[in-house]
């Protein structure tokens, strides 16, 4: 990538990590006075409401979900047509966001109409939730165009300070005793606070290029621009049926009180593997971009750079989390709510394999191929979904994190693989051989780990920590190898060179400079 690129994208991996680990310190807080405050009944119905406004942004059918790409791909056209192309896909966007407004508001009317008796809590707080949604709709756009335009340090400004004022709001009404509203008022904080930023910034940094009035769109063009956002609300749709619904069902077939133990079994390791998929999603607008202006076998390239990047990252999540997550989990909200060291691996196991699966969706989808990754997932969604309803019952818990995993690995990553080895003229199995080395050595450090917890468990904060230092340490040193080898080894060598460079002249500044000493 062009210096520009890698320097947009390292700042606003820099925020998002900031963003990550403040959010992690404060949620080690939040989490446990919530649940005092709260109890696990109404703080799981919230979580189920949470679940229920993300199904209503899927109503959008995609137009603002494609927006960064195709913002991003207008990005690479020449400088006389490049404003003028962003201003009008700007103004064909809000329009039909517009105009789907009605379509929203029926809909979240019934979700709050429709709530089960046993659900009256949190009738109130969502029907705020759902109202605020509705206004709020169409401003999701400019939040979209600046991570088009690859201005991620700002995208990850606001996403910071939205969150800060949210989490504060949330705080606050807890303590002033209004219970699940706090709650409303903190998620209703971060989605205004973080809408008004983006529009300011687009207003100041980028004049001209909102649209003075929405056009008006002939039907031609409005089919035009939902089709290309209507293969990935399918995707978005089937994603949610892996992430999101495992909840809902277990909520469903284990009650409310269940879903505590999961989320907080859960919690260190989506917290963690939200790491190295920030990576792909910032990286996303610059493959857009570079899909104009690159040759498909560079695009390939950089691709394969990305998948063992994430897979180096997610294996040092999984060793980590593997080894402390029942020490964490005691510390953090008791023992009671650890859901056990068996389903803390069914989830390790399934991050590692959707992070190699995600590599494969984006390199597919920065192609075109909407419509293949579209019926991919929702086969995927549907597999995961009716696992999980014929295992719960039996298994429990573990039921739920054998769905989204027996999925990925029978439909979504084998059909990925295909397709990926239709575009390169070659086999899927040339895609896994590349892994070889790094699954060895993800094996002998697995065994040391499971070994070491046989014969010493983790107690305390303290214990935590030094067992993940102890464990990164031996990680890295095993994997050192990889990191030397291409397609990672020349460009971590490329970006650690000049670091090195500035120290080295640094202190061969200071070795030279004259001693002065003092009366």
């Amino acid at each position: 990538m062009r210096n520009g690129r890698a320097q947009r994208l390292l700042r606003g991996l820099g925020l998002g990590y900031l963003h990550t680990a403040a959010a992690a310190l404060v949620g080690l807080w939040l989490t446990p006075f919530l649940l005092h405050s709260l109890g696990s009944h109404d703080y799981g119905l919230w979580l189920l409401g949470t679940q229920v406004v993300f199904y209503l942004g899927l109503m959008d059918l995609g137009v603002v979900a494609v927006m960064p790409r195709e913002v991003a791909s207008a990005s690479g056209l020449p400088a006389s047509h490049r404003a003028q192309a962003i201003t009008s896909l700007i103004g064909q966007t809000a329009t039909i966001v517009v105009w789907q407004l009605p379509g929203v508001a029926l809909v979240g009317c019934a979700v709050v109409w429709l709530l089960p008796p046993d659900w009256a809590p949190l009738r109130g707080p969502l029907g705020t939730v759902v109202l605020v949604f509705v206004l709020t709709f169409p401003l999701r756009i400019f939040t979209a165009v600046l991570q088009g335009l690859q201005d991620l340090a700002f995208v990850g400004t606001t996403q910071l300070t939205s969150w800060a004022v949210g989490t504060a709001c949330t705080v606050a009404g807890m303590y002033l005793g209004f219970g699940l509203y706090s709650l409303t008022w903190g998620w209703i904080a971060t989605q205004t606070l973080s809408a008004a930023m983006a529009w300011f910034r687009l207003a100041r940094t980028f004049p001209g290029m909102l649209p003075q009035r929405l056009p008006s769109l002939t039907l031609a063009a409005m089919r035009e621009q939902i089709g290309r956002g209507a293969w990935i609300i399918v995707s978005q749709l089937a994603q949610v049926l892996l992430s999101g619904t495992d909840i809902l069902i277990i909520g469903k077939l284990l009650g409310p009180h269940a879903i505590v133990p999961y989320a907080c079994t859960a919690k260190l390791i989506t917290l963690l593997a939200n790491q190295p998929q920030m990576f792909m999603q910032l990286a996303l607008p610059a493959l857009s971009e570079l899909r104009t202006s690159a040759s498909r076998e560079q695009l390939f390239a950089l691709s394969s750079t990305m998948t063992q990047a994430m897979l180096l990252a997610s294996g040092a999540v999984f060793c980590v989390v593997l080894a402390t997550n029942a020490a964490f989990v005691d510390w953090w909200v008791g023992d009671e709510q650890f859901g056990g060291q068996g389903l803390t691996l069914l989830l390790l196991t399934g991050m590692l394999v959707r992070h190699f699966n995600t590599t494969t969706v984006y390199t597919l989808f920065c192609f075109g191929n909407e419509r293949r990754l579209a019926l991919t997932t929702i086969a995927e969604g549907i597999v995961g979904i009716t696992v999980m309803f014929f295992l719960i019952p039996p298994l429990g818990l573990y039921g739920a994190a054998i769905g989204p995993l027996a999925a990925t690995c029978l439909v979504g990553l084998p059909n990925n693989l295909r397709g990926l080895a239709r575009d390169q003229g070659t086999t899927p199995m040339a895609f896994l051989v590349p892994l070889g080395p790094w699954l060895t050595r993800m094996g002998i450090v697995f065994v040391a780990v499971a070994a070491s917890l046989s014969f010493s468990p983790i107690h305390g904060l303290i214990g935590i920590v030094v067992a993940a230092l102890a464990i990164m340490v031996a990680y890295i040193a095993i994997m050192v190898p990889l990191l030397r080898r291409p397609p990672l080894g020349p460009i971590l060598r490329a970006t650690i060179q000049p670091w090195a460079d500035r120290v080295a002249n640094l202190v061969k500044r200071r070795a030279h400079r004259p001693v002065t000493l003092g009366n």
